[in-house]
């Protein structure tokens, strides 16, 4: 727990306020270092890290309304998890004075079990791992683990469903394993129960596994 704490503790301190590329490149490293050391374990079962989002705030950077797009969290320290209704966080430490406001978290959007079976979406990881709580009688635990197959993504995209009120673009801050992308290639091809036919006959998959795909083509 100590080197997870290491990482996520205050990560973005000493960037320049406008320094988008540098919060980048310090979320790649970030997330490339939870999906090749670290797994959430709950009891006798782990998960491990196939899509993460970033999110943070600071009262004195960057755009205004980009810093809002992050849910406010008071006492959460680096490595906490934090439960709200679009999924749960991998807190960073939170920080709340007179002066200044600091807090973020990265949201976990696709997980996969030891089978290499993937959940993808953030309210279904967070269900299935309180399900998985309720089973094990624990709570869940970030882990140092080793040997994971895992391959991230050389180009980031966009966080989902993020809009401005001006019209600008979000950032690059989703950060995905690539097997993700070749695991829904197979789900279009093999999991016909996912099915639906259009007016013509012709065969489209369900609306959120089409939107799944879509963000990684």
């Amino acid at each position: 727990m100590d080197k997870l704490i290491e990482i996520l503790k205050n990560p973005f301190d000493g960037l320049n306020e406008n320094d988008a590329n540098g919060f980048q490149d310090k979320c790649f490293e970030i997330a490339k270092k939870l999906m090749k050391e670290f797994c959430i374990q709950c009891g006798k079962k782990k998960y491990f890290f196939a899509e993460l989002e970033f999110y943070y705030y600071q009262t004195d950077r960057w755009n205004k309304e980009w810093n809002e797009k992050t849910y406010p969290r008071k006492n959460k320290k680096a490595g906490d998890f934090f439960f709200h209704y679009s999924g749960f966080d991998i807190c960073f430490d939170s920080n709340f004075d007179e002066k200044m406001a600091k807090f973020g978290g990265i949201l976990i959007r696709s997980l996969k079990d030891e089978k290499g079976n993937f959940i993808t979406g953030p309210s279904v990881c967070s269900l299935e791992l309180m399900n998985v709580c309720y089973e094990q009688k624990k709570c869940p635990e970030i882990k140092p683990c080793s040997n994971i197959e895992s391959e991230i993504c050389k180009n980031p995209i966009k966080r989902y469903g993020i809009t401005y009120n001006d019209g600008q673009e979000d950032q690059d801050l989703c950060f995905y394993d690539e097997l993700i992308k070749k695991n829904l290639k197979n789900e279009f091809k093999n999991a016909t129960w996912k099915y639906s036919k259009d007016k013509s006959g012709k065969v489209i998959g369900t609306k959120d596994l089409i939107r799944y795909y879509n963000r990684f083509k």
